[in-house]
């Protein structure tokens, strides 16, 4: 089951060398093609390479619009954008509520270690602590 399979290929030979034995002769034949077109006719492929870079950008810039039922799932569009950019608003609104009640827990914390790592506790720090857990509670309701 677990036998080696011998190959009687030579080692020199690859995959890709194969595959240049079998089609190398088209490809050099296209090149050769190529090179010959683009000596004779330099200046018309470089028209037509210019042309279709002018056409490619000003293509970029047209506006998507096709005749019947196109025009009015573009309008449609311009209607959801606008119906949902009040939703984003909100979505954006409600991630910095989050991420400034995320920096008070951070501030907290931090200043609630401080006093914790004290060898002693004083009435204002227990005061103080009270306070945090107080306005830790008012952070974490909605």
């Amino acid at each position: 089951m677990f036998r080696k399979i011998r190959s009687k290929r030579a080692p020199e030979k690859t995959v890709w060398a194969d595959l240049w034995d079998e089609l190398g002769p088209y490809i050099r034949k296209i090149n050769h093609s190529s090179i010959l077109v683009l000596s004779r006719f330099p200046r018309t492929i470089l028209v037509c390479m210019v042309i279709a870079l002018i056409y490619s950008v000003l293509w970029s810039f047209k506006p998507d619009r096709k005749p019947g039922i196109q025009n009015s799932a573009v309008l449609g569009r311009k209607k959801d954008s606008v119906q949902n950019l009040n939703s984003r608003i909100q979505g954006l609104n409600s991630i910095s509520k989050r991420a400034d009640e995320l920096r008070r827990t951070i501030t907290i914390r931090n200043k609630v270690d401080s006093v914790l790592n004290k060898k002693e506790l004083t009435r204002a720090d227990s005061s103080f602590l009270e306070d945090a857990l107080r306005e830790l509670r008012l952070i974490q309701e909605p």
